[in-house]
């Protein structure tokens, strides 16, 4: 911890001490994908979840079928068929996890915001220790 850390937790009240220390913490995976549901694209977020288990369930069935086919033509079929479902599948967790990212960089953002408001707010209060 620096010593511009320490003055700035000096400077803040209780209450946005309490607050800042909410959004200090690091929230665990588990957490974070359920904040991904609360924001304006949960909509989005669990349309992309359901399209994810169903690639997923295509691509189980895909390479079932590759191995109980006969004919040449069938099995690059089933392969095909199974190599665009990972594709899917991956490329929307991808997009998931870029959406996780961008909740905590929104998330440390707005624990920024808070302790520049809380400074400019002392500043203009005249109320800033100087050293």
């Amino acid at each position: 911890m620096t010593n511009i850390d320490d003055k700035i937790r000096e400077a803040l009240s209780r209450e946005d001490a309490d607050l800042l220390q909410h959004y200090q913490a690091e929230l665990p995976l588990h957490e974070l994908m359920i904040e991904s549901f609360r924001g304006r694209n949960r909509w989005l977020n669990a349309l992309a979840v359901v399209f994810s288990f169903v690639g997923f369930g295509i691509a189980i069935v895909a390479a079932y079928q590759f191995f109980h086919v006969e004919s040449t033509r069938a099995m690059i079929a089933w392969a095909t068929c199974f190599l665009w479902a990972v594709l899917s599948v991956a490329m929307l967790k991808m997009w998931f996890w870029l959406e996780m990212q961008k909740n905590s960089v929104t998330r440390e953002i707005k624990r920024l915001e808070l302790q520049v408001a809380n400074l400019s707010r002392q500043l203009a209060a005249g109320t800033h220790a100087t050293k």
